[in-house]
Order: C-alpha cells, then sequence, then structure tokens
C-alpha cells in the first residue's frame, strides 16, 4: 500500500486551501483529498440562486479546483481511521495510508426534533439538493416560513419575499440577528424588513408541523398560534461533523474536534480545521464557535504551515461577518458589547454617524458604526458597521485587521486615511475616529 504524504478528509474551503497550498509551498508532496459529496456547492450563495436566474452550475465548485494543483481526489466516504496503523477505509473498500492526516469534515444543518420536520416540503439551506428543493418550492408555493432569524434565515428571506412571496420569519430569540449584530442596528434591519413586507416573529418557538391532505403545513408554536405555509426553509444553526473522529478515539467537545494552539488534535500527526474544528476567540482565548467560510481558510493555511514544518500558531478567531438586506450592507468583527460583558470584561463603547461622501455630492448616505473598547487596556474587541450600498465589507476588514494588530484608542484617533468629496467622508468626519472619541467621552 502506497502511503501519501498528506490525507485530507473533507472538500470544503479548508481541505481545498490545505491542498493548494501544500502545492505551492510544498516540494513534491502526495497528497489525495476524499470527499463524500460529488460535486460541492458554494454554500454561502445558495439563497441567491433561489430565483432561478442562474443555472445550477454556477454555483458549483468545480473538482478542477483540487485536480489541477496535482492532488489525487477521491469520491468516497471515509468510515474508519485507524490512527495507531496511520490508516483511513471508506466505504467503497479503499484503504489509504498517510503521513499526515487533516480533518476538515464540516459541518451538517442542525435539524431540530419537531414533530413532522421530515418532509420534502420543509428543507435546510445547505447543499446543491437543498438548492434544487428551494427552486421547487419557491416556484410552486406562495407563502413560505423561514425558522431562524440568522444571516443564512434572513438572505432567504429576502429572496423569497422579492421572488413575491409571502415570508414569515420565525425567532426564538427575543431579536433577529442577536449572534452577529449589536442592538442598535437590529432595529433598523426590523423596519427595513417589514417596510418591505416581512413579517417578524420574535421569541416565538415553532413546536410542530403539521401536514394537511392538500400538501398545507400548519406551524404550530409555542404561544399556541399556527402559521399557513406551502414549505418551511429550516436556518437554525449547524452541528460540526465530528462523529469519524469521535469513533476513531479523537478527543472532541460540543464546539468541535479539539486542537491546540497548531491545530494539531490528540492523535499523532492529525490536524483539524474549519467547521468541523473547536475554534479559539482572539479575543479571549476562550473555547468558541465560528462557522464561517473564511475561518475555514484562515485555519486551512495554518495547517499546512504546520505540515510544512514552518511551526505557526493559529491566532484564534474574530467571526469577521458582513451581509446584505435590501439596501443595506453590515457586518461585525471581534465582540459584540454584550458579548464582551458576558466574558466578564469591562468594556467602553463608542458609537459615530457620518455621511459617506461630502455633504454637497449626491447620493449621500450615512455610516452608522460602534466601537467596543477593552477598558483596562483601550484595546479595540469589537466593532460593528451598517451602511446603505455594499460598501460594509471593507469597513469590517478594516476593524478585523485593527483588532489583529491590538490597536488602542489612541492609534485610532491618530491613524491616517485618505479622503475624496466622490469617495469617502470629508476629513474631519472618519467613521473610526468619532466613534473612538465617543468611546472616551464615555470613559
Amino acid at each position: 500500500m502506497e502511503k501519501r504524504d498528506v490525507i485530507i478528509i473533507g472538500g470544503g474551503p479548508a481541505g481545498r486551501t490545505i491542498a493548494h497550498m501544500l502545492h505551492q509551498l510544498g516540494q513534491g508532496l502526495s497528497v489525495t483529498l476524499i470527499k463524500d459529496e460529488k460535486i460541492n456547492v458554494n454554500r454561502c450563495a445558495v439563497p441567491y440562486g433561489i430565483p432561478d436566474q442562474m443555472p445550477l452550475e454556477k454555483f458549483q465548485i468545480p473538482n478542477s479546483l483540487v485536480t489541477d494543483f496535482g492532488t489525487e481526489l477521491v469520491v468516497d466516504r471515509v468510515t474508519e481511521i485507524n490512527t495507531e496503523k496511520k490508516q483511513v477505509s471508506t466505504a467503497h473498500g479503499g484503504v489509504y495510508a498517510y503521513n499526515h492526516l487533516v480533518l476538515s469534515t464540516g459541518s451538517r444543518p442542525l435539524i431540530p426534533p419537531i414533530p413532522g420536520v421530515e418532509s420534502e416540503a420543509i428543507t435546510p439551506v445547505r447543499s446543491l439538493e437543498d438548492l434544487s428543493a428551494l427552486r421547487r418550492l419557491a416556484a410552486t408555493g406562495k407563502r413560505a416560513v423561514v425558522v431562524g432569524g440568522g444571516y443564512i434565515g434572513i438572505e432567504v428571506a429576502v429572496v423569497l419575499r422579492q421572488m413575491g412571496l409571502a415570508v414569515t420569519v420565525v425567532e426564538m430569540l427575543p431579536s433577529i440577528l442577536m449572534a452577529t449584530t449589536e442592538p442598535e442596528f437590529i432595529q433598523l434591519v426590523n423596519d427595513e424588513l417589514e417596510c418591505k413586507g416581512l413579517r417578524l416573529l420574535t421569541g416565538e418557538k415553532v413546536v410542530e408541523f403539521i401536514h394537511s391532505a392538500e400538501d398545507q403545513i400548519s406551524v404550530k408554536l409555542g404561544s399556541g398560534n399556527a402559521l399557513p405555509a406551502d414549505f418551511v426553509v429550516l436556518s437554525v444553526g449547524v452541528v460540526p461533523n465530528m462523529t469519524l473522529a469521535a469513533e476513531a478515539g479523537i478527543r472532541t467537545s460540543p464546539l468541535g474536534i479539539w486542537v491546540d494552539e497548531q491545530l494539531r488534535t490528540d492523535a499523532q500527526d492529525v490536524y483539524a480545521c474549519g467547521d468541523c474544528a473547536q475554534k479559539r476567540s482572539l479575543v479571549t482565548g476562550e473555547p468558541t464557535r465560528g462557522e464561517f467560510g473564511t475561518n475555514a481558510v484562515f485555519m486551512a493555511r495554518t495547517v499546512a504551515r504546520n505540515i510544512l514544518g514552518q511551526q505557526r500558531t493559529d491566532p484564534g478567531v474574530l467571526n469577521a461577518n458582513v451581509t446584505a438586506v435590501y439596501d443595506y450592507s453590515l457586518g461585525s468583527a471581534g465582540l459584540t458589547e454584550q458579548m464582551a460583558k458576558d466574558a466578564g470584561l469591562d468594556v467602553l463603547t463608542g458609537y459615530s454617524e457620518v455621511l459617506s461622501k461630502y455633504p454637497m455630492m449626491p447620493q449621500v448616505d450615512t455610516i452608522r458604526t460602534k466601537l467596543v473598547f477593552n477598558q483596562k487596556n483601550r484595546r479595540l474587541i469589537g466593532g460593528s458597521v451598517l451602511r446603505k450600498g455594499n460598501c460594509s465589507a471593507h469597513n469590517i476588514d478594516f476593524i478585523s485587521f485593527a483588532i489583529q494588530m491590538g490597536a488602542t484608542m489612541d492609534d485610532l484617533l491618530n491613524y491616517q486615511y485618505a479622503t475624496h468629496p466622490e469617495l469617502a467622508a470629508k476629513p474631519s468626519d472618519n467613521m473610526y475616529v468619532f466613534a473612538t472619541k465617543d468611546a472616551l467621552g464615555n470613559a
């Protein structure tokens, strides 16, 4: 049996990134990637494929992204890992030996154990099959209920509403977007969604799906009310795929496969990264969740370099994120104010509203920014932005980088930036400086 230098289990962003980097930086390593999906899909783009305006192929990730760099691709399901023999076995009888093994097995949608949930008219938002089901259901249905008010749930709801469907979002928490968004921004998003005709039910829990003979669904709520629907979309989170690791005796936790600072598991020469792996907050150093494709890529780079002997430490995650809700774009990085307080940190917060351009220019909009600082050392530990248009991503990138670099209040007050009447706020009105000054005023 030929032994591979590296075997990667999983064909998502983490697995593909590792394979690519090993061929870029390594010297002729033999790399095999084993995945159980024949064709992967760009999961973040699934909500935007529902209207059926583009062929499904546009949302597929070609296998050539793996094979073009010299990686051997095996489409099969790994059934067993033997860490003592350093071998993996597959459903079709394959046995593969390795020097290094990477677990990038991803996650799967959380399907809540609600009576009646098993139905072709109830679907999660994850795979190519899910996208096909959503297209079919949206083409024939008129009423949709989306269970879950996080990013994906809201994105699906917006798309369905734009297609002309009556849409209700059911969220068990007191507000939508609570996992990522500051309360100052949530109300603006609420208002925008309701203005467009979406119905938002927060603090409500689905307790049963009742199916009628006419292929209708009655979504029964804990309050006793019921919502009529032609189909239901489930978007209530994901679960790390770690059963394979656990059966091999590899240490796991409720947050994923346990890894150290170099993303090594407790099994020799076995790494884990991406959705399946437990993460560590860059701010607090504590274990955390963070099922974002960007986190998978960041972790994969560290794994690849460590396999090559470069001894890199994973810095932890900031869970930088952005989304679009009609005319708004918004996002955050690091800790929200409530997350920081829950972590036992004393904080200073600052808020700013500045114009996106010089005031005399056309199409001027307001940029809203909130920054969160550690009161003890005055370092930036979190930030959020909401603005019109699609520009918030680069704002969140700046905040994320500033947190990574340990930026303090003084750093943000003194940082140098460009300005232009058409492209930026006037020189005196920088969004980050204004928010930092506001935080100082709250000290």
